[in-house]
């Protein structure tokens, strides 16, 4: 009891620990340790970074550390304003990005929602510092298993691109490897498959170029639904708009091919699309295609169905919209044994600065094509219905009386598919002298009053501004109507006479009007006006037209967008006749 007593005093005398480093000594160590720990571990700061980003390497502790920091970095953007330059903010990322990266490239996170969470937060800092985790994130892609990961780094690759700051190679070199064995087929995320395809052509690196052109050449099964999803729909269509956006001259021809497979048909308006950008090299090959002096390129089209390949081939040189390639359509036409192909290659020509040529060949082939004939190309429509409508844009006012009589003399089935073609060329076209010819023969229709409403319109600006240009020009000042849509016909009557009557000084006061106007029905006459007027081409207005499309993609307009896509066409076409 004695002995007792003293080793109670002891305890009370030296402290709980002490008392045990001497009742039980052989656990003394041991349990100083732990009281020393728990000492450490009450004086750590919780609100400091650093704190937390030494408990990232205890695995218990990891998951806990990571939400911990993304809270910080949350708060700290918060009181920054969104603003990743604020020097606290900095110093933040200073503290934390390396680490956590550390954490993702050492492929030692076994708890999946931590490693998910750890490559968002990544991929949210935009900090460059974190390139190797999203390296890692897009090499390590596997179907169905991180396709998280990859849409998270393809996020932060795709801004670090779009802002000038993506500099590491390895990051670039992961992003087309993942690109490359990714199967759309295989996801159901189309936000990944979308977020994948941004960041190929946001960063559009020269060395994908090659790679691109490689993964043309694989076969398409069009019966095979993987096969489309995974070759048509995003292998080729996102390496036929990356070529493009390279401008990658070499790959014209590989392009060619896929316009002349007709298994690759779903890719024909990307596939020319992106040759326009690179118009010298595509002419080249195109005309080479066409006049047979390309023997590969020749067989393909020689056994495209329906001798329907002069069709496909005549489309995109109209839209190069240079000599050598309005020379190879007329030619082209002239041997034409078909009147699709003769509806198609005449309907091609407006596309070209006008000449007394081109018409000349427009109203041959027009001539030729049966009042019956249906271009199952163009939807079905009529033959002569589609040249006759399509001739107003040749801006020749000359034309009407052709238009007019061409509408009276037509029978039959399409007798009503061709007047509506011709009563719309005609009020397009109609100047001051020929207003009451035309509205004799819309007088005549009977139903709804469109027709009439559009004259009525479009008589009123002839009678303002009769044949003078800048008038017309002017006119597209005055509000646009918004109902009914009829309404609409005079402003876009006036930019068809501006055309008419103007210059490249009209070209010029349209261009600098055009993105003013919202109305895409307005919008688009004004820029096929711009076309009709610059015949040699403009670089400098191509590439304003450019901007503009791009600032209208955030307006979400669909509409708008929607013209935007022919305007568009029109920068190219403008921009390629000046190319020498």
């Amino acid at each position: 009891m004695k002995t007792r007593a003293k080793s109670l005093q002891k305890v009370k005398s030296f402290g709980w620990a002490a008392a045990a480093s001497m009742a039980f000594p052989l656990l003394g160590g041991a349990a100083m340790t732990l009281g020393a720990a728990t000492t450490l571990t009450a004086c750590a700061d919780e609100n400091d970074p650093k704190t937390w980003v030494k408990r990232l390497d205890d695995p218990a502790q990891r998951g806990p550390a990571v939400k911990r920091l993304q809270q910080f970095f949350e708060d700290g953007m918060t009181n920054a304003n969104k603003n990743r330059e604020d020097p606290k903010v900095k110093a933040l990322l200073d503290d934390i990005v390396e680490p956590l990266t550390k954490q993702y490239t050492g492929g030692t996170i076994a708890d999946e929602k931590t490693r998910k969470d750890l490559i968002k937060f990544l991929a949210d800092t935009l900090d460059p510092r974190t390139a190797p985790a999203l390296a890692k994130a897009l090499k390590d892609y596997e179907p169905k298993k991180a396709d998280e990961d990859v849409r998270y780094a393809a996020q932060a690759t795709k801004v670090f691109a779009q802002a000038g700051k993506l500099t590491d190679q390895g990051l670039i070199d992961a992003l087309w490897e993942c690109f490359s064995k990714f199967r759309a087929s295989q996801t159901n995320s189309i936000n990944l498959v979308t977020e994948l395809h941004d960041a190929v052509l946001a960063v559009k690196h020269p060395s994908y170029g090659p790679r691109a052109v490689e993964k043309l050449a694989a076969p398409v099964d069009p019966k095979n639904p993987e096969s489309v999803r995974d070759q048509v729909q995003f292998w080729q269509m996102t390496s036929i708009q990356l070529i493009g956006e390279l401008k990658l001259g070499s790959a014209a021809k590989a392009l060619a091919t896929v316009l002349l497979s007709p298994s690759k048909g779903d890719l024909r308006n990307t596939a020319r699309n992106a040759l326009l950008k690179m118009p010298k090299e595509a002419e080249a090959v195109l005309l080479g295609a066409m006049k047979n002096t390309d023997p590969e390129l020749g067989k393909l089209a020689a056994e495209f169905p329906e001798k329907a390949s002069v069709a496909v081939l005549s489309e995109a040189l109209a839209y190069i919209s240079r000599p050598a390639g309005q020379a190879a359509i007329i030619d082209a036409l002239a041997a034409a044994d078909s009147d699709q192909n003769r509806t198609i290659l005449a309907m091609n020509l407006v596309h070209f600065p006008n000449d007394g040529k081109i018409e000349e060949a427009y109203m041959t082939a027009y001539g030729k094509i049966s009042p019956e004939a249906s271009v199952a190309l163009m939807g079905g429509g009529n033959g002569r219905s589609i040249l006759i409508q399509a001739s107003s844009h040749f801006y020749d006012p000359k034309l009407v009386d052709w238009i007019l009589k061409e509408k009276n003399a037509a029978k039959g089935d399409h007798a009503e598919e061709v007047s509506a073609g011709a009563l719309d060329a005609a009020i397009k076209l109609m100047k001051a002298d020929q207003v009451k010819q035309v509205g004799i023969v819309v007088a005549q229709l009977t139903g709804p009053a469109t027709e009439k409403d559009k004259h009525l319109a479009a008589s009123k600006v002839v009678e303002k501004c009769k044949d003078d240009a800048g008038c017309y020009v002017k006119v597209l000042d005055e509000p646009i109507p918004s109902t009914p849509e009829t309404a609409k016909m005079g402003h876009i009557k006036a930019t068809w006479m501006a055309a008419a009557f103007g210059n490249d000084g009209t070209r010029k006061e349209l261009l600098g009007k055009i993105d003013k106007i919202k109305d895409p029905s307005v919008r688009l006459a004004m820029a096929e006006a711009m076309d009709h007027l610059g015949p040699k081409g403009d670089v400098a207005a191509a590439d304003q037209l450019d901007k503009m499309i791009d600032a209208d993609k955030a307006s979400g307009n669909k509409g708008l967008l929607q013209a935007d896509d022919a305007v568009a066409k029109v920068a190219l076409k403008l921009r390629s006749r000046a190319t020498q």
